[in-house]
């Protein structure tokens, strides 16, 4: 789908996770089969950076990116905020540094597709550290995942692609194993992989021939945290922002699997564990239905583990406390995400 330019922009900044219109009542969400999602990806908790670009207006430099070669250009309708490349050109981060263990995520719309990339570039000093081409052809995808100034492939693999859609695709560094992932799938899983300390972060956008265009949907890193029987276990609360809902719903996104399935088997392995569920919003739109819906959300979860995962109803509880509890700042769509997000609370 081309997106186009258009100055109708000023309702979409107020898109968010509390979207009034379409939004369903209480129990008519039908949630997916989570059980039986192959949930490899777990995000990171603590996010780093996030770009959605919803405090960009057209004709803005991205604020939050260092911009070389070419100048992206923002489009915005039906709903959807794309930072936009048409020709060769370079986003650069505000971040100075990644931790060793963090995930990296990126919603990437290609457009009349032939000969287009993007390419995450993750540097220590002057030297590539890891840099891992995403190359795009009529109806498929090479990856290549290199470090060491790109004198040492982990991994080389060619994916069909359906260009139709965005691609979500995401990498993974923990504890020396470096993974890749293509709409919640893995495809890339290499280990023993060392990596020097990063202090620089560069997402290249390389466009050979006209009429080609790589968009950016959403842009985010994050540190990635032990498992939740580990956090619970040491803190007794438990932050997660994998847990994803279709806007103005309470209906769970597919790729919540890997954080539910994780909940679920801590309550497993832990049969006197007793959790409190908490839904949070951002504050975007009616504090109200900001409340209601994260009440309906918290019970979504519930309902999940209790008929999918066998889990004792009696031993959760749920609440929604709207946009009444930040941990950042709802100015920024970082801060924003951060804001949105699900909390488990030992009991």
């Amino acid at each position: 789908m081309r997106i186009v330019p258009t100055g109708l922009v000023c309702g979409l900044l107020l898109a968010g996770w509390a979207q009034i219109h379409g939004m369903q009542s209480a129990g008519e969400a039908q949630q997916p089969e989570l059980t039986v999602v192959k949930a490899d990806f777990i995000p990171g908790e603590k996010t780093l950076f996030y770009d959605d670009f919803t405090d960009m207006a057209p004709g803005d430099a991205p604020a939050h990116f260092k911009v070389r070669g070419a100048a992206p250009e923002l489009r915005a309708g039906g709903g959807i905020r794309q930072l936009t490349f048409l020709q060769t050109g370079s986003l650069f981060p505000n971040l100075t540094s990644l931790p060793k263990n963090f995930t990296y995520e990126a919603e990437v719309q290609f457009e009349n597709v032939r000969n287009a990339r993007t390419a995450l570039i993750l540097y220590s000093g002057a030297k590539e550290a890891l840099i891992w081409w995403f190359s795009a052809s009529p109806k498929q995808v090479q990856l290549v995942v290199a470090v060491k100034n790109h004198t040492e492939d982990l991994a080389r693999k060619t994916v069909q692609m359906d260009w139709s859609q965005p691609a979500k695709i995401a990498l993974w560094v923990q504890n020396g194993r470096v993974r890749v992932f293509i709409n919640g799938e893995k495809h890339v899983d290499a280990n023993q992989v060392e990596l020097p300390a990063i202090d620089r972060v560069e997402i290249l956008s390389s466009i050979l021939g006209a009429g080609q265009a790589v968009g950016y949907r959403s842009v985010r890193f994050a540190e990635s945290t032990p498992d939740f029987s580990q956090v619970i276990s040491a803190s007794g609360r438990y932050v997660s922002h994998g847990i994803l809902f279709d806007t103005g719903s309470d209906r769970l996104k597919p790729e919540s699997a890997a954080v539910i399935q994780s909940v679920a088997r801590g309550l497993e392995t832990n049969p006197n564990l007793r959790l409190l569920i908490e839904g949070h919003t951002d504050s975007v739109g009616n504090a109200a239905q900001n409340l209601d819906l994260s009440r309906r959300r918290a019970e979504a979860v519930k309902t999940v583990l209790v008929s999918q995962f066998n889990v004792d109803g009696a031993r959760l509880t749920t609440a929604g406390l709207g946009a009444t509890k930040p941990i950042d700042s709802n100015d920024t769509p970082q801060g924003r995400s951060q804001n949105r997000r699900v909390e488990f609370v030992k009991q």
